[in-house]
């Protein structure tokens, strides 16, 4: 998997849009309900069963925070190419539940750009957001960045 240009070619500052992707109720229940030919499919939980996530003191049910961290994660790989599993690191905290039907979409802001053996360190803010731009995760990440032609790790 290569690295994406957009991220070869950024200035600090420059902001990265990834992939919107809609959490619908079937994609939150075939994310957080277990494996689909269980019996009793999907599994109760706070991410499939609003009685369940009343009682956790939510209004309905919520998509997972994994589920969100992916959208990001999936942009990193997208970013740093295969490097990102050996050399990406990230931290991250969530701001706010994702609701069933929302529009998430993962963002990164480079911040700066530091020689290292091998490339570049590349620090970037990271944040999910949802389709009226409220944020639903927020952080930073970094990774190494390998020199055109570089070989993947």
């Amino acid at each position: 998997m290569a690295q994406d240009r957009r991220l070869a070619a950024a200035a600090p500052g420059e902001v990265i849009e990834g992939r919107a992707v809609t959490l619908g109720l079937a994609r939150v229940l075939a994310f957080s309900g277990g494996n689909l030919d269980e019996p009793g499919w999907p599994h109760r939980n706070l991410h499939t069963d609003a009685e369940k996530a009343r009682d956790a003191g939510l209004p309905a049910i919520i998509a997972s925070g994994t589920q969100t961290e992916g959208l990001l994660l999936g942009l990193m790989v997208g970013l740093f190419g295969r490097a990102w599993h050996s050399t990406g690191r990230i931290e991250a905290k969530f701001t706010r539940p994702v609701r069933v039907g929302e529009t998430i979409q993962p963002m990164a802001r480079l911040v700066s750009r530091t020689a290292e053996a091998g490339g570049e360190r590349i620090l970037l803010d990271i944040w999910c957001r949802n389709q009226d731009g409220t944020e639903v995760m927020v952080g930073q990440a970094s990774g190494l960045f390998l020199p055109a032609g570089a070989r993947q790790p």
